[in-house]
């Protein structure tokens, strides 16, 4: 398979003591100088590019994740450890139609966006509307429809394979999930304290879902050192908590 042309207009992630991104095309500063990314146009990415300081980047093609790390940020985000729990619990794949809500700085869905058919979100508050908009776009995610609406009002779709609820009252909005889900559809509710998922739990319960599975998802990254060509290992920090995920089936 031959290596992707640049092509003008294309992002490309200019990878190097920190990275960037940027398009193809147009000239870029940096505080390692200015380049002419013209020079990029019809090479390969894996490319390598110099600044008028003499600082190299290689032209990457950039990733969804290395996409959402330069996305704006509103509200506190669902990270891709929780996402793609989500994923794994839920079995959503190609196929699959999802309802978010809401939508935040649009993360959650954009994350899902890559991996099923299509996703409605929905977001309450104009400003983070606009945030999620933005993002969406500056992803390039074409199968997003985000809605400037409260979800505790009730959804337009029908027959959704997965609803997945990041809300302040999640509660509300639960029954409205029950609705507009499938027979065997997921929820998947984000909770940043126990005490919301607790709540959670009793709106699920009176709303004819599979008894709720609560879920914490712990991650811990690890520094691997050489010392005198022997290999010591510590954590580089203790797990940080994120939030709890109420996963609940319609049946």
């Amino acid at each position: 398979m031959k290596n992707e042309k640049i092509r003008s207009g294309d992002k490309v992630l200019l990878f190097g003591k920190r990275s960037y991104i940027a398009e193809a095309g147009k000239e870029f500063h940096c505080q390692y100088g200015k380049t002419d990314l013209k020079k990029l146009l019809d090479r390969n990415y894996g490319a390598k590019i110099k600044t008028h300081l003499g600082e190299e980047f290689v032209a990457l093609k950039p990733t969804l994740v290395d996409l959402l790390k330069k996305a704006r940020r509103g509200p506190q985000v669902i990270l891709p450890r929780d996402a793609a729990q989500i994923l794994a619990v839920s079995g959503a794949g190609k196929d699959s139609v999802v309802v978010d809500a809401g939508s935040g700085s649009g993360f959650l869905a954009i994350f899902l966006a890559n991996f099923v058919k299509k996703v409605f979100t929905y977001e309450s508050r104009k400003e983070f509307f606009s945030i999620a908009k933005h993002n969406i776009r500056f992803c390039g995610m074409r199968n997003i429809e985000i809605k400037n609406r409260d979800a505790s009002k009730g959804f337009a779709e029908k027959n959704a394979d997965l609803v997945t609820l990041d809300m302040e009252e999640p509660g509300k909005a639960i029954a409205n999930a029950h609705k507009t889900l499938k027979s065997g559809g997921w929820l998947a509710v984000y909770s940043p304290t126990i005490e919301h998922v607790s709540a959670a739990c009793v709106q699920i319960r009176k709303s004819g879902f599979t008894e709720p599975r609560v879920l914490e998802t712990a991650q811990r990254e690890w520094r691997v050192n050489l010392i005198d060509n022997k290999s010591r290992s510590r954590p580089r920090s203790g797990g940080i908590f994120t939030g709890f995920l109420v996963f609940a089936r319609k049946v």
